[in-house]
């Protein structure tokens, strides 16, 4: 369990006591003490500097993480402050790397959907666990799939950063001390192998950063740097659980003791603690909380993230159109109707993986009468507008970037089976010309996209042939080819009436998907992250079958 403690400091000497437990540590969801019990933690006399993201600073590190509803949070145990909104945070990752500054206090770094790494001030000598005015650290960071803050890499004592290509390519950025960081260094080919890199931080006290690595099937080995950006030869841990666990965070010192520490998430949305040795390893795991599903990302975690779409919409015949929420467990929250004036009969649905930089999904309309999309979260403008569209499209899907630029995009496809891409602006109200991409569609019944499902990073789709073959055709993240040539990965999916993509659904960065029988039966299929789906999992056996739509 995580513990919660009131906090004060004199001088060098910290102080704590149990305080009462918060109902809620995040935002929409419970947060439940295992065994109702409130542990004091060991003194943390033996500390030898500032925990790295400690916000309140009290000696120990605090979580960082953002919500279904995109906003950022700061939990430091005795209270919880939203730091960051969505519409200003535009978060997709966050790293809680240390001070970047100098100043001597904790600070954020935040990459956007779109590639903009920002640097956010720490404040907590005007305001405990806040966070101040925030600059552009650089752009076109898109590129990457997954970056990493492991500590200081070269030792000359500032904190250094660690990006990935989607092709594996591993580059290393020297901290300047001063918020922003030198030209990249090429370090390293092949890390697409792990679907989690984790910057551990100091893991053996030697004063260089470290790197956790898992792969996709649940091995995790420990990569411990050698001062010039590089690292020794990896080190495999011999445990089992790794792969039971959809986010690991590294990096912190949560029991105050100066040794580094690590989080992990499993798919039940429990949080368990692995105590550091000091020497490269850790303890035995200890469980910590409950009910922490909901967070999409948390700062630090190895997974690469997801954006822009979590949950579905469902829509009656006569236009009524329901909300579904992802609850991070593979799991749909309670319904919540949010309009009743899209007929079946006038107009054509899809929801799409966000067409904006907050990472909200985005309902997009298609009037079978004009051909105009339109979005209604803009319903306050003039004209929401998107595109004039055609008539002729009987398919709308928004998978997510497929051009590459980290703004959201969309398909058509006309009755004939020509497929047009929309390249998206990050605005949610406009998107470009329509580009040709390809003919012969029409072969297909269903097309689902909600993300990435091959693990690199982007954005995917699917399509069912009236024969019940599903084919996968992966992101390229390339504007003129966004995707590759099409794969096979299953046969039978005739047997289901509604294939849709929930996004994320269970919290590990891969894209999910989910289906309907004509009887009415719910199933879910993890994302495993290689271009597949594990096993079906069935979530209800009957009640789904009323719905005209399911996007």
């Amino acid at each position: 369990m995580l513990t919660l403690r009131s906090r004060r400091r004199d001088g060098n000497h910290r102080h704590r006591r149990p305080v009462a437990v918060r109902a809620s540590l995040l935002a929409g969801s419970a947060a439940v003490l295992v065994a109702g019990v409130l542990t004091v933690l060991p003194s943390d006399a033996d500390a030898s500097g500032p925990a790295r993201g400690d916000f309140d600073g009290d000696g120990t590190s605090d979580l960082v993480y953002r919500n279904v509803a995109g906003q950022l949070y700061i939990n430091t145990g005795s209270a919880e402050t939203m730091a960051l909104d969505a519409d200003v945070s535009k978060v997709k990752d966050v790293l809680t790397p240390g001070d970047l500054d100098g100043d001597g206090v904790q600070d954020v770094l935040t990459l956007s959907s779109s590639g903009v790494l920002s640097f956010h001030y720490g404040i907590y000598a005007r305001v405990p666990g806040g966070l101040g005015s925030r600059k552009t650290v650089a752009t076109g960071w898109q590129g990457y799939n997954k970056i990493a803050a492991p500590g200081d890499m070269n030792g000359d004592g500032k904190v250094d950063l660690l990006a990935r290509t989607p092709s594996g390519t591993l580059y290393f950025y020297p901290g300047l001390g001063t918020g922003a960081f030198g030209s990249r260094v090429k370090i390293g080919t092949g890390w697409q192998q792990y679907d989690e890199l984790i910057g551990a931080g100091d893991l053996n006290r030697d004063g260089v950063g470290d790197l956790l690595a898992r792969t996709p099937a649940g091995v995790l080995y420990r990569y411990l740097g050698k001062k010039g950006g590089t690292f020794n030869a990896k080190v495999k841990d011999s445990r089992t659980e790794w792969g039971s666990y959809n986010q690991i965070v590294g990096g912190g010192d949560w029991d105050g003791n100066g040794k580094t520490d690590l989080l992990a998430r499993d798919y039940s949305g429990n949080l368990w603690f692995y105590a550091g040795n000091g020497n490269g390893t850790f303890a035995t795991r200890a469980a910590r909380s409950k009910g922490w599903g909901a967070v999409t990302q948390f700062a630090g975690a190895g997974e690469t993230p997801h954006f822009g779409k979590y949950g579905i919409m469902a829509r009656t015949a006569s236009g009524s159109v329901y909300s579904y929420q992802v609850t991070g467990t593979g799991n749909l929250s309670g319904k919540l109707l949010i309009g009743s004036s899209w007929p079946t009969s006038s107009t054509r649905l899809a929801y799409a993986s966000s067409l904006r930089d907050s990472g909200l999904g985005d309902l997009v309309v298609h009037s079978v009468s004009s051909g105009k999309l339109t979005n209604p979260a803009f319903y306050a403008l003039t004209d929401p507008l998107i595109a004039a569209g055609s008539t002729t499209y009987n398919r709308i899907v928004g998978p997510g970037d497929v051009t590459g630029d980290g703004k959201g995009d969309l398909l058509a496809v006309t009755s004939s089976g020509t497929l047009y891409l929309y390249a998206g602006n990050g605005s949610g109200t406009s998107v470009a010309g329509r580009v040709k991409l390809g003919t012969g569609w029409q072969q297909y019944n269903a097309l689902v996209g909600g993300g990435d499902i091959t693990g690199d990073g982007r954005a995917d789709l699917l399509a069912r042939d009236s024969s019940g073959a599903l084919w996968r055709y992966a992101g390229t993240g390339s504007a003129t080819k966004p995707f590759s040539a099409r794969v096979k990965i299953g046969t039978g999916w005739q047997q289901y009436k509604k294939l849709f993509s929930p996004g994320d659904a269970n919290g590990d960065g891969k894209a999910d998907l989910m289906a309907t029988n004509s009887s009415g039966a719910l199933y879910f299929y993890a994302g495993t992250g290689t271009g597949t789906f594990k096993g079906r999992v069935t979530k209800a056996t009957s009640g789904w079958s009323t719905w005209s739509d399911l996007l």
